[in-house]
C-alpha cells in the first residue's frame, strides 16, 4: 500500500465520518504510521508511571557506546498522524474559544503530568478515549449558548446563514491549524445546511457544526505527511505541519499567530526560519513553564504523592515535608533550566529550601526571619544535584528502609537510558521475598548476594551500583553515615560499563563521571527527542539522529535552552520517510 496521495486519503484511514463528531475515531491509533505496520508511543518494557526511565522508553543495551552504523544520513521516521493528548486538545479549544469554554471539564493537574502522555492515555482510541474526546467537544460547543454573539461576531438580531458560514469556515481553519481545502469547505457548508434542516435555527446549526469541527480528525490529529522530495523516499513537512509540531512540543498547545504567519510566508522551510521561531518561542514564559513541567514529569516526581512511609520508622515524614520536597525540586529544576547548565541537574549543590526542609535536612535556614523558600547551597559532600533531593530519594525507597534496586533502576533508566530488565522470574520469587523480609542484612549485603548469585547477577550487576552510591541517604532522603546497627556505610562501587566502568567512592564522584562523559546529557537528549515526537519508539539513545543532536548541543554553551533549540531544530522535526507495504 503506497503512502497517501492527499490528506483527505489519509483522513479516510483514520475515520471517514468527517465532521460528524461521533464515531469517526473509534478505530484510530494515537500515532498512526502511514504506509507501515508499526504503531506505538513507547518502547517495549516500559510502564506508564515511572518517569523518563520507563514511560519515556529510553532504552539501550549500552548507553555509553557509539553507534556503529553510518550517521551521514540518519533515517527519518515514517509519515504519520499524531493524536493530540487530552491536555493539548483542551489547550487548543481554550485558545479558540477562551478559558471558560471547558468549565466542568477536569483539566490535567500539572503535578500529575505524564512524560509520555499518549501512552498513559491509551495506545488506541478505545471507547473510553472516544467518550472523553466527544465530551470535551460537546462542552466546548456549549460556549455558543451564552456567548454566540461575541464568539461568532454575528449579532443575534441580524444573524443569517452567510454570517454563520463565514464564522464556521474561519473557525475550522484555526481548529485545523492550516488553510482549508475546497472539499473541507464544501463538507462544512453541507454539515451546517443539514444541521439547520434538523435543528431549525442558525444558532443551533452553528453549535452542531462547531462540535463537528472540534471532534473532526483534522482537529484531533496533526499530520506529518509533508511534500515528497525528489528522491521519492523522503518528504519534507509543510510549513503548517512544522508549526504544529514545534508548538505542541514547546507549548503543549496550538501554534500561535507568529508560527502560522511564518508558515503562510513559507519561512518554516529552512533552518534559519525555523530557528528564528524557536528562539522567539523560548523567550515566552508559557514555554518555559511548560518545559519545566515536562522535566518534572521526566523525573517522575508525581510518584512522591503516592509514596507511603511507615510512621513508626519515619515519624518525621508528613504532608508538610512531602510538599516541601516537591516544591524544592520544582524550584531547583526551573532555576537550572533557565539560569544554569544542563549538567547542574546532576552536580549542583545549590537548591531552594524553606524552614521545614532546613530542619529536615539538618542545615541552617538562610534567613533570620520568615519561612519561605530561599536559595541555599549545601556544603561539599552533603548533596549534589537532583539525585540527592529528598523527593527523588523518598519516592525510590521502601516504606521502612531504602531500596538499592529502586534507586538503581531509576538512575539506570532516567540518567543513562539503559533498558531495565524484566521482573525476576517466578522461580526466584522466594529468594526475593526472603531478602525483603531480612531486617539484619544491610543493603550492601543484599546487593552482594544478588550480584554473586545466579540468575540475579545477570541483571543486578548492571544497576545495583547506582543504588549503592546513594546508600548514605535513608528511606526519606536524610543524610547518614552508618546503618542502624552502627556499621559504617560504604558507598564505593565499580560502575557498570554504561557509566564508564570505573570505581567511584561516592555519589558526588558518580555524577561528575556521567556528566563529564556526556552519558547523562546524551540520555536526556534522546528522551527529549522522544517527547518532541510524542513517540518513544522512534529514536534510541544510540540513534544517529540523537548523536547528531547531542554533538551539536555539546558544541554549544551547555544550557537547556541550547538543548531544546537543537532538538526542536533537528531533522527529526522536519523530515519523514515514505514507506510502503506490499
Amino acid at each position: 500500500m503506497k503512502a497517501p496521495e492527499s490528506r483527505s486519503q489519509a483522513w479516510a484511514w483514520v475515520g471517514s465520518a468527517l465532521l460528524l463528531g461521533t464515531s469517526a475515531l473509534a478505530a484510530a491509533s494515537c500515532t498512526s504510521v502511514i504506509g507501515g505496520t508499526g504503531v506505538g508511543s513507547m518502547a517495549a518494557g516500559g510502564t506508564a508511571s515511572g518517569g523518563a526511565g520507563t514511560a519515556a522508553g529510553g532504552a539501550s543495551a549500552n548507553a555509553g557506546s557509539s553507534p556503529t552504523t553510518d550517521c551521514t544520513a540518519p533515517k527519518a521516521p515514517a509519515q504519520r498522524l499524531v493524536r493530540l493528548t487530552y491536555a493539548q486538545l483542551e489547550n487548543s479549544i481554550e485558545a479558540l474559544l477562551g478559558p471558560d469554554a471547558l468549565k466542568g471539564i477536569t483539566s490535567e493537574d500539572p503535578r500529575q503530568r505524564e512524560f509520555q502522555a499518549l501512552f498513559a492515555e491509551g495506545d488506541l482510541i478505545n471507547t473510553q478515549v472516544l467518550q472523553k474526546t466527544v465530551s470535551i467537544g460537546e462542552t466546548a460547543s456549549g460556549a455558543l449558548t451564552t456567548g454566540f454573539d461575541s464568539i461568532t461576531g454575528c449579532a443575534s438580531a441580524t444573524t443569517d446563514d452567510a454570517c454563520a458560514s463565514k464564522f464556521l469556515l474561519a473557525f475550522a481553519e484555526k481548529a485545523y491549524r492550516r488553510p482549508l481545502v475546497d472539499d473541507e469547505k464544501a463538507s462544512l457548508t453541507q454539515l451546517y445546511s443539514d444541521a439547520k434542516g434538523i435543528e431549525g435555527t442558525v444558532r443551533d446549526a452553528t453549535r452542531y457544526a462547531l462540535m463537528g469541527i472540534l471532534t473532526a480528525p483534522e482537529a484531533l490529529y496533526r499530520t506529518e505527511l509533508g511534500t515528497a522530495n525528489g528522491d521519492g523516499k523522503t518528504a519534507t513537512l509543510t510549513g503548517y505541519e512544522v508549526a504544529s509540531s514545534l508548538s505542541y512540543f514547546l507549548t503543549n498547545g496550538p501554534p500561535d499567530s507568529g508560527l502560522l504567519a511564518a508558515a503562510a510566508a513559507g519561512t518554516l522551510k529552512d533552518e534559519a526560519g525555523i530557528g528564528a521561531q524557536i528562539d522567539r518561542l523560548l523567550q515566552s514564559d508559557a514555554v518555559k513553564q511548560n518545559l519545566t513541567q515536562v522535566m518534572i514529569a521526566y523525573y517522575g516526581l508525581k510518584a512522591l504523592d503516592q509514596t507511603v512511609k511507615d510512621t513508626q520508622v519515619f515519624p518525621d515524614f508528613n504532608v508538610g515535608v512531602r510538599n516541601s520536597m516537591y516544591n524544592e525540586t520544582q524550584l531547583f529544576v526551573d532555576d537550572v533550566l533557565w539560569h544554569g547548565k544542563v549538567s547542574d541537574l546532576m552536580t549542583s549543590r545549590k537548591t531552594f529550601i524553606n524552614d521545614t526542609l532546613a530542619k529536615f535536612y539538618g542545615v541552617t535556614y538562610p534567613a533570620t526571619t520568615g519561612s519561605a523558600f530561599l536559595p541555599f547551597e549545601f556544603p561539599d559532600k552533603q548533596r549534589a544535584g537532583i539525585l540527592t533531593h529528598g523527593s527523588i530519594l523518598t519516592a525510590r525507597a521502601r516504606t521502612d528502609t531504602t531500596s538499592v534496586v529502586a534507586r538503581g533502576l531509576f538512575v539506570n533508566g532516567t540518567v543513562l537510558c539503559v533498558q531495565s530488565p524484566p521482573a525476576p522470574p517466578a522461580a526466584v520469587q522466594a529468594q526475593v521475598d526472603a531478602q525483603l523480609a531480612d531486617k539484619t542484612a544491610t543493603e550492601r549485603d543484599k546487593a552482594h548476594y544478588r550480584d554473586t548469585t545466579s540468575p540475579c547477577k545477570g541483571c543486578h550487576l548492571g544497576f545495583d551500583p547506582y543504588g549503592l552510591v546513594l546508600e548514605n541517604y535513608d528511606g526519606i532522603g536524610r543524610l547518614r553515615t552508618a546503618y542502624a546497627n552502627g556499621s559504617a556505610i560504604d558507598t564505593s562501587v565499580a560502575l557498570p560499563p554504561a557509566a564508564g566502568g570505573e570505581t567511584v567512592p561516592d555519589v558526588y564522584s558518580f555524577v561528575q563521571k556521567v556528566t563529564e562523559s556526556g552519558a547523562f546529557s546524551k540520555c536526556l537528549t534522546s528522551n527529549l527527542m522522544k517527547y518532541a515526537l510524542a513517540d518513544a519508539t522512534l529514536v534510541d539513545v544510540d540513534d544517529c539522529n540523537v548523536k547528531q543532536t547531542h554533538d551539536a548541543f555539546q558544541a554549544g554553551d551547555g544550557s537547556f535552552t541550547n538543548l531544546i533549540r537543537r532538538v526542536a531544530g533537528s531533522n527529526l522535526m522536519t523530515t519523514r520517510s515514505i514507506e510502503s507495504t506490499p
